[in-house]
């Protein structure tokens, strides 16, 4: 018994041994040089010797990650702007040699701050008085998808002008208060949200830089229990966003 699991180690680690030799001696070199022509297809399709204008040709694609900052606030209640985080992708086909339209996928946070909620009531004896609660911190996080149409209006300068429409879903809505105190307003807000976009951007080379402005028409609050805390609020967003132009076809 041991002579035979002496021999089958023995053969397995020639075996092994010839494998590695094979490996390390035929297979290494190609292995290698695949790698780098891989590395270096990559490079080559990511980092692109470009020098943008406003003129393209027609069914050029481009995909575009992009990360930036919003400003952001709830009119209908008195509250404070609120710095907030942006970012997606998106993919892009020129119709025409100047005129493009953009599919994009996009996170953001919004909402307000400083917000106070003031409850009028009557005491015992029946006189009028007013109580105020705040501050509260409102947060709100969409999903968005953007269908943007983007003209270029002038050859020689790569500035387009965008405008389309915005469609919002929220995936978390809180109000908290200073003291710590949380509300859970998704349930009692509108889960869609539509705004009609103004942008304008500048390339150059592949980096894109675009302020854009989202109007917002619909009061977020859906139900009598949501409106008294957050009345005829409804969003409002200014965003700055840095893209990396890439392109595809």
């Amino acid at each position: 018994m041991k002579r035979i699991l002496l021999i089958t180690a023995i053969l397995f680690m020639a075996l092994t041994n010839g494998q590695a030799q094979v490996l390390n001696k035929d297979n290494t070199k190609q292995i290698g040089q695949a790698v780098k022509e891989g590395i270096k297809d990559v490079k080559d399709a990511i980092v692109q010797d470009t020098k943008p204008t406003g003129e393209h040709e027609q069914w050029d694609i481009y995909a575009a990650p992009k990360l930036g900052l919003n400003l952001s606030n709830l009119p209908g209640i008195d509250g404070k702007v609120k710095l907030g985080l942006v970012g997606g992708a998106y993919v892009e086909v020129f119709l025409a040699k100047n005129i493009a339209i953009d599919v994009e996928m996009q996170y953001s946070h919004q909402g307000s701050s400083g917000v106070y909620r003031t409850i009028n009531t009557t005491n015992a004896s029946g006189v009028p008085t007013s109580q105020k609660y705040g501050p509260y911190d409102f947060k709100l996080d969409y999903i968005n998808t953007n269908y943007i149409v983007r003209w270029y209006p002038w050859i020689d300068l790569p500035v387009s002008f965008t405008t389309g429409i915005h469609a919002g879903y929220i995936i978390s809505a809180k109000a908290k208060l200073d003291n710590g105190t949380k509300h859970n307003l998704k349930d009692y807000i509108y889960k869609g949200d539509v705004a009609i976009p103004f942008g304008v951007s500048y390339e150059w080379s592949q980096w894109q830089i675009e302020a854009r402005y989202n109007l917002y028409f619909r009061k977020l609050a859906r139900n009598a229990e949501a409106q008294e805390l957050m009345r005829n609020a409804r969003n409002n967003m200014f965003e700055v966003t840095l893209g990396y132009r890439i392109k595809v076809l």
